[in-house]
Formats: structure tokens, C-alpha cells, sequence
């Protein structure tokens, strides 16, 4: 399991003059704890040594043909990026874009790929908010990457500070999520449901999924039975597919994103800590990308 976290201690002192860290954690050691008893698990951590094009790492997705896709935020005038890598050592990374028509993007937070191989990411102002990035130059928007042409397009705008993100199995409704009421409680704290269009891949009819009922709903997964999962103020809350909360896994903290570790296993992420849920759910399964032949 991969993921990113703040640089320096627990308050984390990530920001413009300092970079944040890769991490990982092997579930097999997280297994073998838990079978010992062990409580915490407290397994060792590796820090990955990537290299300086990737900046202020804010996710990432994968498998892709057996790397990772990361997504970073930039820090200073170090652009943005959405860039492939390597899992393994000696940890190699290659950008496959850091601009939009020659203007860099904010602080990029969020990627997931479609089950048609196009890779869809968000694009928001919080690394300017935290004074590590300067002044935007773009709306807050949901982007396309077609990783054959290298064509980039907008799918979806008008966002107070797009998040989230993800798709159900077949690729036909996109959750995008909302987390404007970080700057004032009358602004969105919203997941939005779209329908994605076929041919173009733009995001249409635009509605309501749900409201996080404590803090903002941040990264965004879907599981086998179209359930969908969102970190929010004291947990993840999970609701099906009609916007109705199912329940929550209360883990008294912020959490902001989650993971599928395999078929019922649920890696939460929160703040200093990292949970392991087990539960009946499935991932989405994750294709290779590109299609072998593109």
C-alpha cells in the first residue's frame, strides 16, 4: 500500500521551503501483526526516494502496465504534475503532463482512471490557500488526459474546490467531491454525481449525491455493489449508489482518502494513523492501461 504524507512530525511540515514523502507499507506485515495480536501494529514504513519532479505528492492510482500514476501539487513555481512511476527501485518517474495550453495547473489532488484507459484528474486552489503554490491562473475544474494522444480537455467546472474522484464499474456515472466549506460553511461539503458522456467524456447532468454530515467528503472510492466511500470529519461514510448513507466507519479523525487493499480489506487513511478495516465489499477491479494495442 502506498500513500503520501506530511514531512516532519506529526503536524507535518510539508509546504513551500520542504517537500512531502512517499511512503509504503506491506500488507503481509500488517497481516502478520494482526495475527499476532498486536495492537496498534505500528509495521515499518518505507520512504520511497522518487525523484525532484515529483513535488507535493497528493495521490495516485494503479496498477498502470505496473507502475504508479502520481499526482502531485507543485510547491513554488516546481509545476504541478500527473507523472508515472516506478514502484520499485530505484524508484524512476517520468511526467506525462504539467500544463494546460502552457499554463500550469493550481495544485492537482485527485486522479482515477476509466474503464476506456483515459485518465481523469481535479484540479484545485488549495495549494495557493496553503502558500505553497502561487496565485492561481486557472479555474477549479475536472480534467481528461488521453494517454495515447496526449490530448487534454475540461469534462466539468464550476466547483467551489473540486476534490474527489471516481467512477463506477462500468464508467457510466462519475463522483466528484466538493470541498468549498473549508472556506465558509455556506459553501459546498457536497459529492456530485454525473453522467459521463460516451463519446466526448464530458460530465452532463450534474446533481446531489450526498452531504457530509461532519467535515468535507475528500477522496472518493466505489466498490463491486456501487456502494460509494468518502473520507470525511470523523471517518469514511459509505452511502449506495441512491445517495443513501449506509453507515460510517468512525474512526473519530479526519480521514482523508481510502483504499482497496484487495477483496475486503479497507485502508483508511487518517491524518497520523492508518486503519484496516475488514469488511464484505470488492473493489472495482483495476484493468492494465493503456488497452494493450493503444
Amino acid at each position: 500500500m502506498f500513500f503520501s504524507t506530511n514531512n516532519g512530525g506529526a503536524l507535518g511540515n510539508s509546504g513551500l521551503n520542504k517537500n512531502n514523502l512517499i511512503g509504503k507499507i506491506r500488507m503481509t506485515a500488517v497481516e502478520a501483526a494482526l495475527a499476532s495480536g498486536q495492537s496498534p501494529a505500528n509495521v515499518p514504513i518505507e520512504l520511497l526516494n522518487f525523484p525532484e519532479s515529483i513535488q507535493m505528492t497528493n495521490g495516485g492510482t494503479g496498477p498502470y502496465n505496473g507502475s504508479l500514476l502520481l499526482i502531485t501539487s507543485g510547491r513554488g513555481d516546481r509545476p504541478p504534475s500527473i507523472a508515472i512511476a516506478n514502484p520499485r527501485p530505484p524508484y524512476n518517474a517520468t511526467v506525462l503532463l504539467n500544463n494546460f495550453f502552457g499554463r500550469q495547473f493550481n495544485s492537482l489532488n485527485d486522479i482515477k482512471v476509466h474503464p476506456t484507459g483515459k485518465i481523469f484528474f481535479t484540479d484545485v486552489t488549495y495549494g495557493s490557500v496553503l502558500g505553497f503554490r502561487p496565485t492561481p491562473v486557472l479555474p477549479n475544474q475536472v480534467y481528461r488526459l488521453d494517454p495515447v494522444t496526449k490530448a487534454v480537455k475540461v469534462v466539468a467546472t464550476d466547483f467551489s474546490m473540486c476534490n474527489g474522484l471516481a467512477f463506477t464499474e462500468d464508467g457510466s456515472v462519475a463522483y466528484v467531491s466538493d470541498t468549498g466549506s473549508t472556506a465558509g460553511q455556506t459553501r459546498p461539503s457536497t459529492i456530485y454525481a454525473f453522467d459521463v458522456d460516451p463519446n466526448t467524456h464530458a460530465f452532463t447532468n450534474r446533481r446531489v449525491f450526498a452531504y457530509a454530515d461532519t467535515g468535507i467528503p475528500d477522496g472518493i472510492q466505489v466498490d463491486t455493489e456501487g456502494n460509494v466511500y468518502s473520507g470525511t470529519g470523523d471517518g469514511v461514510n459509505v452511502w449506495n449508489s441512491q445517495g443513501t448513507l449506509l453507515g460510517k466507519f468512525f474512526i473519530n479523525s479526519t480521514s482523508a482518502n481510502m483504499a482497496f487493499a484487495g477483496d475486503g480489506r479497507l485502508v483508511i487513511l487518517a491524518e497520523t494513523k492508518i486503519f484496516l478495516a475488514k469488511i464484505a465489499a470488492k473493489p472495482i477491479r483495476t484493468l492494465v492501461y493503456p488497452p494493450p494495442g493503444a
